[in-house]
């Protein structure tokens, strides 16, 4: 969540208006009441701030303190932290977001989060004004897609490595090469076959 959004009015609108979401999403507050009883610690490097979250079956609590110890703490920078919700199966924990604790817990919040009904684009431009969260949600959305784009590049780059320079794999024209050499043999083989049956 984005420190601007931590002082204390705020964080207890953005808890309720989150809460009136989450009512219209009855399998989602099944699944966040099976974690009840549970603190997720939410820690973010940069901006630096910490937030608490209660998961129940009529929502969530988000807390700045919370006197205890957590079951499970989520670190990392804000805007990866705010990719969670709507990161869907993309893998972030140890990608950018470290876990301290019970990793399942923290991994149930977030496919939990992720499966919601909720337009976290429209959720934030209410807490933020309209332009703000569109902005940040279209820098998540830019972020995200830097990553997949990133990620196919070194796809690509390791396989012109692998099939060029260190000629470990056949490229597409040497395969196609290959098949065609194969349907030449194969025709041969069907001639010679022919006149071995013609001479019998």
């Amino acid at each position: 969540m984005p420190f601007q959004l931590l002082n204390a009015s705020v964080l207890s609108l953005a808890e309720s208006s989150l809460n009136r979401l989450l009512a219209n999403d009855p399998a989602t507050l099944d699944r966040l009441g099976a974690l009840t009883g549970k603190v997720i610690a939410i820690e973010s490097t940069s901006p630096v701030f910490h937030l608490y979250v209660l998961p129940h079956g009529a929502g969530l609590d988000l807390l700045h303190h919370y006197e205890g110890n957590a079951d499970v703490t989520i670190c990392g920078s804000a805007l990866l932290l705010a990719r969670l919700p709507i990161a869907g199966n993309e893998v972030l924990f140890g990608k950018g977001v470290s876990l301290r604790g019970d990793s399942t817990l923290a991994h149930k919040l977030q496919s939990t989060l992720a499966d919601t009904r909720i337009d976290w684009e429209a959720w934030l431009g209410n807490l933020m004004g309209d332009a703000a969260g569109h902005e940040a949600a279209k820098a998540l959305r830019s972020l995200i897609g830097y990553s997949r784009d990133s990620a196919s590049s070194l796809l690509l780059s390791t396989r012109e490595y692998i099939q060029e320079e260190a000629q470990l794999l056949p490229t597409r024209v040497e395969i196609e090469i290959f098949m065609d050499e194969v349907d030449v043999l194969r025709e041969r083989a069907e001639r010679l076959e022919a006149r071995i049956r013609q001479l019998g």
